[in-house]
Formats: structure tokens, sequence, C-alpha cells
């Protein structure tokens, strides 16, 4: 006999929680055992050209900012402020701003500074 709990919800809402339940419990094989398999499964493949063994989380081959990105992330940022906003970089460019230095430097820590650390 399977048990029907009756909820005082809308039926969309109710659909959806019971939806939300069933994605969640512990048959779906989160967390830590999750993690094991697919190390396991890592290390059975042949190492890729960088020497990674899991080609998910490698980012070798993600090739580096180029010089116009991080104008454009710059200049928005610039455009942003202007508008009376504080805008959230990512992390790269951020860190790519302080390492030019000069302006660019001082925007960076004035970013991170009005952001609290916070990046996109």
């Amino acid at each position: 006999m399977i048990y029907e709990r009756k909820s005082r919800l809308s039926e969309t809402k109710a659909a959806s929680s019971e939806s939300t339940a069933a994605d969640c419990s512990e048959d779906s094989g989160g967390g830590v055992a999750t993690w094991h398999r697919r190390h396991a499964a890592a290390s059975r493949l042949n190492p890729l050209d960088c020497g990674c063994r899991d080609p998910w989380p490698c980012r070798c081959t993600v090739p580096p900012l180029s010089d116009k990105r991080i104008d454009a992330g710059r200049d928005a940022a610039l455009h942003v402020l202007a508008t009376g906003n504080v805008p959230l970089l990512e992390y790269e460019v951020l860190q790519a701003l302080w390492r030019r230095g000069g302006k660019d430097r001082e925007l960076a820590e004035l970013l991170y500074t009005l952001t609290d650390g916070a990046l996109a």
C-alpha cells in the first residue's frame, strides 16, 4: 500500500515538492560515495596530454585571458561604477587588473573593497 500525503499547498506546489524530494533521495548517490566512484573511474582512464586523469575538473587547456578581455572587463566595471552601481568581476579579470599595476591595480583594489571580496 502506498501512502499519499495530503498537502495543504496547491497541487502544483505539492507536485514540485514531491519531485524535489524524490530527486534528493538517498538513492541518488550524492556526497562522498559519488566522489569515490568518480575518483575510481578517473583512475582507470589514460592520462590526458597535460597529465590530468579526470577531464571534468581539468583546466589545463583553458586559454589565458587576452588583453582585449581584460580591457573589456575594466571598461565595463568603469561604466557600471559611473552609473552608481558596484560591478562584480570574474576572479581572473580582477587578478589580471591587479597584476598590471598603476591605475588598473587601484581599480582592482577599489572593486575588491566595494564588494567585500565577492566575485562573479
